[in-house]
């Protein structure tokens, strides 16, 4: 891997934050084109870069009414030695800068260049296809703008900006978005002038039905069983960690000790309790007061309110009705209304039984959704009463609440209080132990969400039905949950990171955070039906949700638009449709179904885990052997026959095997060789690519996430591409507990600044990266250790059985 010094790779990081800002010029994103120009102007003033950097801020700077700067750089470019770079400062310059009296208005174009006549802009209109321009046509545009390269060939088609039809998908990028260490593109060089977007969101506001036929009812029994079985294991795994995190607090007193002997760190009786009794005491107050804690933790944070009947009706009457005539037909009572003041569009239901249940929204569902979409949501709320998941699911947020809170504010706290020291090794030590107790927390946080993932999951689907039903209008369901997810990633890029909010309660939230934010980013530039591909066609998918909040939200649109072709009405999208044509796999015998899953690319995604239960083959085999020698007299090898330590090493052995398996899928090289360059579109829209399918990417952006203690985990790492939000996952060289020990660069160090992001794309339900390298303009590098440490898991797996095993008996 090339130093962060090498010419070379400066060259390259010029090259990656010029095409980014360009890029997100052409989409009108003038902002981030301002900070990642600026920043390769302020590196290569004087070089082509730099001065192709220019010329495209003062387009930024035009289209952004700050007349002053732009004036400001075309007189430094009239400066320029390249005559080319000179004539078109001034006939800009003249632009900008109109003699008196002026001529007739004419409409400025907003990226400041001289419009396309007349003749071309019908040219480009009756385009079809993929959106590309043909040459000659290019040509001409380039004539029309005045604009003349810095080198005389021609700059090739970025494939980035191209408009993406709708399916079937594109091919993956072939060579124009590939890179490599020795073969970088050379459209680098050639500045493009920004053209209209190629896409615009538009909705077909399908119309709804009147009289809904009833669908089947749903089976709740299974569902309520489910639900029963989430909380009672949500129960045993907050005791088992309580257990565990009391014990070992103990166990560290003692040897502080006996070290020291000092009263202080003498052992607390009571942690050795059995904590069940007190854990059930603690689930049973959370469950009864559940609607006022949540109510008191809202008005904490967010400044909840009570949101009036009247307001409700002012904007979205229909919501009135439905809230109304559903609760006098299922004989409940009327959930109490609440307001949030956030601008990003949330709703969710809470409470711990009907009577007392609330409804939650906020002040952005309710200014940027529709009558008709504001009732779908409501109609969602009130199947979560009515199907009593709301009260399970409120007890879980509680329980989550508390370690999360703690991360937060021991987070937020400590970086208060080191500013207020002047002793560094005081506020090295404040500092270590609140990152400790925040890592920890955090942990903690996301292991108790766990036993709720699949209820949370089967929820959101009997929710989106029953609305549907309720209202007879899916399709206003299908544009609320679209826009919900542009309004959710365009939250946070605004807010430069994942609000505390967001994640805190994701998992009664309509939609899940993480999708969203990707999907929502994504829709304002290409067609919902080209990103949503993956989620309606990829065999797999299923399995590759089992870690998410909430289902692939092209399943539940594509759902949606059943229930609309049921009732015979026009559909908003067209998803259904694309998850036919699969073809049907013939019936199998059991060993010949076991022998092609275990060459599939599932087996080798879940290698880790399907390692455990290969593993207890291992284990039948090595009792059978004992049971035979027992039979035979051969006293040897008789203990092997019902060996509780062979059974246990095993499973630690099997985990290891399987990441063994699996880590040279995952990451071909150490350090990712030649990359490609893809758009987010371009990712969305392979349906056949799962996380296993390692493809060494290369994308420049902005970095954004949270700073300081809160983010040294890599907790919340978001790059803002050109083409829209990804997320990144970042694990220390020194392993997780090295991201607590002080460090040359974190990633939480580079936040707000344009970054070049290297490693591996992982496509399943949500799409990441996992870092190899994050290296910023400013040359500092943030280095990640995936592979190592996949590796070290995994010997250490195996370590961990084989002493198990040796202990036996013990």
């Amino acid at each position: 891997m090339a130093s962060p010094h090498n010419p070379n790779s400066a060259d390259s990081s010029l090259k990656q934050s010029l095409e980014a800002g360009l890029a997100a010029l052409k989409q009108k994103d003038y902002q981030s084109a301002i900070a990642l120009l600026e920043s390769v102007t302020q590196s290569a003033a004087n070089q082509p870069p730099g001065i192709r950097a220019q010329m495209g801020l003062v387009a930024a700077y035009k289209a952004t009414g700050n007349l002053k700067s732009a004036i400001a750089l075309c007189t430094l470019l009239k400066k320029s030695s390249n005559p080319q770079v000179k004539t078109w400062a001034d006939r800009t310059l003249k632009e900008l800068t109109p003699p008196r009296p002026p001529k007739p208005p004419e409409t400025p174009p907003k990226t400041g260049f001289v419009a396309f006549d007349a003749a071309t802009k019908s040219a480009e209109k009756t385009l079809e296809g993929d959106g590309l321009r043909p040459a000659a046509l290019r040509s001409i545009a380039d004539k029309k703008t005045g604009f003349l390269p810095l080198e005389a060939t021609a700059a090739p088609g970025n494939p980035k900006s191209r408009q993406i039809s709708p399916p079937p998908p594109p091919q993956k990028p072939q060579n124009p978005t590939e890179t490599s260490g020795e073969n970088s593109s050379d459209s680098a060089t050639n500045i493009e002038l920004p053209r209209a977007e190629t896409y615009q969101l538009t909705w077909r506001e399908a119309g709804r039905t009147k009289n809904p036929q009833p669908l089947k009812p749903l089976k709740l029994l299974n569902f309520w069983i489910g639900a029963a079985v989430s909380a009672i294991a949500l129960f045993f795994l907050a005791r088992f960690v309580l257990q565990f995190l009391l014990t070992n607090t103990n166990s560290l007193l003692v040897q502080f000790y006996i070290f020291t002997r000092l009263p202080i760190f003498a052992p607390i009786q009571l942690f050795y309790r059995d904590p069940t009794f007190f854990v059930q005491i603690v689930f049973g107050l959370l469950l009864a007061s559940s609607p006022w804690l949540t109510d008191a933790l809202l008005k904490l944070f967010c400044g909840i309110e009570t949101l009036r009947g009247s307001v409700l009706s002012k904007h979205s009457k229909e919501a009135s009705r439905v809230l109304r005539s559903f609760c006098t037909k299922q004989n409940m009572p009327t959930p109490v209304l609440k307001l949030l003041p956030l601008n990003v569009p949330v709703a969710f239901s809470y409470g711990c039984l009907p009577r007392f249940a609330r409804i939650a929204v906020s002040r952005g569902l309710l200014e940027q959704l529709t009558d008709d979409e504001i009732a779908t949501i409501f109609a969602r709320e009130l199947s979560h009463i009515s199907h009593w998941d709301f009260a399970p699911m409120s007890l879980a947020l509680l329980v989550i609440q508390i370690p999360y809170l703690i991360y937060w504010q021991a987070a937020y706290w400590s970086e208060r209080l080191c500013d207020l020291m002047t002793i560094e090794f005081l506020r090295f030590a404040v500092r270590f132990l609140a990152a400790a107790i925040s890592a920890i927390s955090y942990g903690i946080y996301k292991l108790l969400r766990w036993p709720m993932l699949w209820l949370s999951r089967r929820r959101v689907y009997f929710s989106d039905r029953t609305a549907a039903e309720i209202t007879g209008n899916p399709n206003g369901l299908t544009r609320a949950l679209g826009k919900m997810a542009i309004s959710i990633a365009a939250n946070i890029e605004q807010q430069k990171q994942t609000s505390f909010f967001l994640e805190g309660f994701d998992l009664l939230l309509p939609l899940g955070v993480g999708q969203a934010a990707t999907i929502g980013s994504a829709a304002l530039r290409a067609p919902l039906s080209q990103i949503l591909l993956w989620d309606v066609t990829n065999p797999d998918r299923a399995w590759l949700t089992v870690n998410s909040t909430h289902p692939l939200l092209g399943e539940r649109l594509k759902l949606l638009e059943l229930y609309a072709q049921f009732w015979k009405i026009e559909t908003e999208l067209d998803l259904a449709s694309l998850s036919l044509e699969s073809p049907k796999k013939r019936k199998l015998s059991l060993l010949k179904s076991i022998l092609e899953f275990k060459d599939s690319k599932l087996f080798l995604q879940g290698a880790p885990f399907f390692g455990i239960p290969m593993s207890l083959g291992l284990v039948a085999l090595l009792w059978l052997i004992g049971w035979i020698f027992s039979q035979t007299s051969i006293w040897r090898l008789d203990w092997l026959l019902g060996d509780r330590s062979i059974f246990w090493g095993c499973l630690p052995i099997g985990f290891s095997i399987g990441t063994l398996m699996r880590i040279n899928y995952f990451f071909p090289d150490i350090t990712p060789r030649e990359t490609a360059s893809p758009s987010l579109p371009e990712i969305l829209s392979n349906p056949d690519v799962l996380p296993v399918d390692a493809q060494p990417v290369q994308l420049s952006g902005q970095l954004l996430g949270r700073t300081g203690i809160e983010n040294w985990l890599g907790q919340d790492l978001i790059l803002q591409t050109a083409t829209g939000l990804v997320r990144l996952h970042y694990v220390s060289r020194f392993g997780p507990c090295g991201s607590l020990l002080p460090q040359p660069t974190r990633p939480s160090d580079l936040i707000g600044k344009p970054v070049v992001a290297t490693g591996w794309l992982r496509r399943g339900a949500n799409v990441a990266i996992d870092l190899e390298t994050l290296r910023s303009q400013g040359s500092l590098v943030s280095n990640s250790g995936h592979p190592i440490w996949s590796a070290i898991l995994a010997f250490a797996a195996a370590c961990w059985g084989a002493y198990i095993i040796i202990q036996g008996g013990r």
